[in-house]
């Protein structure tokens, strides 16, 4: 079997951890956006491809914002700076 440059292959946990962690909308995030919505006056259920949007987006923006807050508070990441022993 050929795969094609543009592909990659990867262990299945390793797939099941991005999709699980990076992947997936965070759950609530959908909720969020259509309280945003509703605020400035519009009914989230008429802007569907909108709510998708905002579901993705919102949550990157809490992942990123925990790291970054992980960070300040002087965690690393130790996937990739592993600790040594």
């Amino acid at each position: 079997m050929t795969i094609p440059h543009d592909y990659v292959t990867l262990p299945r946990s390793t797939y099941e951890h991005l999709n699980a962690c990076y992947l997936s909308p965070l759950s609530g995030m959908r909720d969020l956006g259509a309280v945003l919505v509703r605020e400035w006056g519009h009914n989230p259920d008429d802007y569907p491809e909108l709510m998708d949007a905002l579901e993705i987006e919102l949550s990157a923006a809490h992942v990123e914002t925990a790291a970054d807050l992980m960070r300040e508070h002087g965690l690393r990441d130790l996937r990739v700076e592993p600790t040594t022993t």
